[in-house]
């Protein structure tokens, strides 16, 4: 028969704090990759949608190339922010709506929700 041990409170603040730098590093991916992939999906979704109504001319492929570029480059340098910010047990997690801005504008997106968080504690970040 198997025995069964219940944990505690502090038996899981003691698991808790012994998460490697790898393993926070690793939960901050996997709470914000799925919401960057919404993010993209949407934002490309109505830029071909403006662009089969304008008939090409507000926007060409290779402008929305270049906005899903700097939006993926956004996500990484977000994920390298959270990487080293994982050393000092601290994640920046954007709300929601903050992934349209990133969507939407990229690297100025970021740096803009990264600047809010001084003077707007918890309006774009959790």
């Amino acid at each position: 028969m198997p025995v069964f041990f219940a944990t505690t409170s502090s038996e899981t603040a003691e698991a808790a704090e012994e998460m490697t730098w790898a393993d926070k590093l690793a939960e901050s991916f996997q709470e914000q990759w799925w919401v960057f992939l919404i993010t993209l999906i949407i934002v490309l979704a109505v830029m071909i949608v403006i662009k089969i109504l304008s008939h090409g001319k507000i926007f060409k492929i290779r402008t929305m190339l270049k906005i899903a570029l700097n939006c993926i480059i956004a996500f990484v340098l977000l994920f390298l922010i959270n990487a080293v910010a994982a050393l000092f047990s601290v994640a920046v997690v954007p709300k929601w709506y903050s992934w349209i801005l990133i969507g939407v504008f990229g690297i100025f997106g970021l740096v803009f929700i990264l600047i809010s968080m001084i003077f707007w504690p918890g309006l774009f970040v959790v």
